[in-house]
């Protein structure tokens, strides 16, 4: 009999299991596809999520929970890579570097009939950012769950009005000019599960992203996967790739009836469960009677765009300098941002050991789909990665003549795999009172919880750890 019984393959799933087993839970972590963040296709390896990392920083969310793990960032894994991302339009080009400094002069370079303007967003967002951040240290829940939380609310929420005064100014300046407006909204897209909520008091904290420390692993998650197994196992604890879900019932236990790769079956019981919220095995808890929670029907988070990535090997020459890790192409200011108009890009890191002659990259190129299912056809998917390869043109145009590997099959196959890994983009009502977009981890159950990014989509990135910690909490709550 386990203590806890964690479903998911996502991160967040991966951190509640670590987290329980180190605070004495005896942890079974059922990893259904068995998938981490890690890719290799031919000779090349791949991130499969193109969002960065962030949150790793010295003094950052994520941080404070990996050391309280005993997780240490190896020294040669930057935790703030400079420039932390690049915004790419058909008339600008946009570095987004880690000093403050830096990063407006940079944004002014570009437009510099809004130098004031800009400057004035990023003060007051710099300031934003850093007191949303002591506020997600001190209520990790996000949303107020107490009397006293929500007088902490009143103290901080003079600075909410002023951020709200601020980016409304600065929301009128974007909607003069497009192409800075897509700047902003390449940004969110790039960083945010939360995909249309701009200036929501969180946003600060999004748009601070490049001054709060953006991280780039050469194994992009597969770090975090793997060190949080291995320490889910040092603390013995379990974890169970590729292993099917037969059937689940929720009593006084939780029973589980698996099956191995091996098609054999087994039965594990446990007195708790944590399970994704991008797990499908949701569904068997509900039943036949899909109880309606009611801060779900105030904030419910709805899938509005799965993320569609190809997969590429190429020859490094043909990347330009300078190219940073992550970047977000627009390719037409005047439409909207998910009209067939965003490409997010992801490289590797330069080869040094080779001549730049002989060297090879890895290239990811995401676009983020409606899910809708006519988008989701293999028909439809190959139609949309022809499109991405054209548009790619006038932003990389040495790379059909360069490219080395490209299975748009597998690329198609890997997308719809991976969905109980990635990150899609969310459509969150935020609550009335405090604004925030964050949902509880409890469920009608007292033995069931939640854990994912969706439940705290604020904070980004940063979510995944953070909520990841937040459902154990609250299983070593109700066992006191």
């Amino acid at each position: 009999m386990y203590d806890l019984i964690v479903i998911g393959d996502d991160l967040s799933s991966h951190v509640s299991a670590a987290y329980a087993s180190q605070n004495g839970l005896q942890t079974l972590l059922i990893a259904e596809s068995g998938m981490g963040g890690l890719q290799l296709i031919g000779d090349f390896v791949f991130n499969i999520d193109c969002t960065p990392l962030s949150g790793l920083g010295p003094d950052q969310p994520g941080l404070s929970i990996l050391t309280e793990l005993g997780i240490a960032i190896p020294e040669t894994h930057p935790t703030s890579i400079n420039p932390a991302f690049q915004v790419i339009l058909p008339d600008h080009r946009i570095d987004f570097y880690n000093d403050l400094g830096a990063l407006k002069s940079e944004l002014a370079r570009e437009f510099p009939h809004w130098e004031t303007d800009i400057s004035a967003f990023y003060n007051v967002a710099a300031d934003t950012s850093s007191i949303f951040q002591e506020w997600v240290t001190e209520h990790p829940q996000i949303q107020p769950q107490t009397l006293k939380e929500y007088f902490s609310y009143l103290k901080i929420f003079p600075f909410i009005f002023r951020y709200k005064f601020g980016a409304a100014n600065f929301d009128k300046i974007l909607s003069q000019d497009e192409s800075l407006e897509k700047v902003w909204e390449a940004q969110q897209a790039l960083l945010s599960i939360n995909n249309d909520d701009l200036f929501s008091f969180a946003s600060a904290f999004q748009y601070s992203a490049p001054l709060r420390g953006v991280s780039y692993f050469p194994q992009g998650k597969q770090f975090l996967f793997n060190a949080l197994v291995e320490k889910l196992e040092s603390n013995k604890g379990l974890s169970l790739n590729n292993h099917q879900i037969l059937s689940l019932t929720r009593n006084k236990t939780i029973d589980l009836e698996i099956k191995a790769p091996d098609n054999a079956t087994s039965k594990v019981s446990g007195l708790n469960l944590i399970v994704s919220t991008k797990s499908d095995k949701l569904s068997m808890i509900r039943g036949s009677h899909k109880h309606i929670n009611f801060s779900d029907w105030l904030r419910p988070a709805k899938i509005a765009y799965y993320p569609f990535t190809i997969f590429m090997g190429i020859a490094e020459k043909c990347l330009p300098e300078q190219m940073s890790r992550h970047i977000a192409v627009v390719t037409d200011v005047t439409k909207d941002i998910y009209d067939n108009n965003l490409i997010i890009l992801e490289t590797s890191l330069p080869d040094k050991d080779k001549s730049l002659a002989h060297a090879k990259a890895s290239l990811t190129a995401t676009v983020y789909l409606p899910d809708i299912e006519a988008n989701w056809t293999i028909a439809a998917l190959k139609h949309e990665a022809t499109s991405i390869l054209e548009r790619l043109e006038g932003v990389l145009p040495f790379l059909k003549e360069n490219i080395e590997l490209c299975n748009i099959d597998q690329s198609i196959d890997i997308s719809l795999e991976y969905r109980k890994v990635l990150s899609p983009k969310y459509k969150v009502r935020n609550a009335f009172f405090t604004s925030f977009a964050a949902k509880s981890n409890k469920t009608r159950f007292d033995n069931v919880f939640l854990t994912g990014a969706s439940l705290l989509s604020d904070a980004g990135f940063d979510a995944e750890i953070i909520s990841g910690k937040n459902a154990v909490l609250q299983v070593m709550k109700k066992r006191k």
